[in-house]
């Protein structure tokens, strides 16, 4: 029995290190680079860890993107943490949340805080991820545990406490990463 579960995760786990390798190769890395200093190495745990938990493609190249976008930015051998935390953020996300924060990345030209900015986004969110304005909500505040994304404001003046999500800083780091990884493949 503990065999044929080695041998069950081996084979889940392998085609998303496949997909990994196969970003850094497009990025003239070897698979020897992704692990060749503690930093990396760290790295490529977390990744690991990550890979455990989700079963999407769009997910896995995504996590894949974030490390060798890492890498390329060489913040993964001098300020590992910062890249550590962006992987992080994103090790227990669903595809539907990954779409949910690309979708609002899209609309951060339109102001996510005001009542028209929101109503466009949740428009798109019905239109492409066929989720309902309550669903939406429930996952953004869902979201927050990431730390990739700010709550709306909630004090004694606040407007409403049903628009106003943000994205944060660190989820302008961990798009960043991917934008330098998929603009270098381009």
């Amino acid at each position: 029995m503990l065999k044929s579960f080695g041998l069950a995760y081996r084979g889940y786990m392998e085609w998303k290190f496949e997909r990994l390798f196969l970003k850094a190769k497009a990025h003239g890395m070897t698979e020897d680079e992704l692990c060749n200093s503690d930093h990396r190495f760290s790295l490529y745990m977390r990744v690991g860890r990550a890979f455990e938990a989700c079963s999407e493609k769009k997910v896995i190249d995504f996590i894949s993107d974030v490390m060798v976008g890492g890498i390329r930015s060489g913040e993964a051998d001098e300020n590992s943490d910062l890249v550590q935390m962006a992987l992080s953020s994103v090790s227990n996300l669903t595809e539907t949340e990954l779409n949910l924060l690309l979708l609002m990345r899209e609309h951060r030209k339109n102001d996510l805080s005001s009542r028209d900015g929101y109503q466009n986004y949740l428009q798109d969110v019905e239109r492409h991820l066929f989720l309902t304005r309550t669903e939406t909500t429930g996952i953004l505040y869902g979201l927050l545990r990431t730390g990739l994304v700010l709550p709306p404001d909630t004090g004694p003046w606040a407007e409403s406490t049903i628009y106003g999500f943000r994205l944060t800083s660190l989820a302008d780091t961990l798009f960043s990463y991917v934008s330098l990884c998929k603009r270098h493949h381009q």
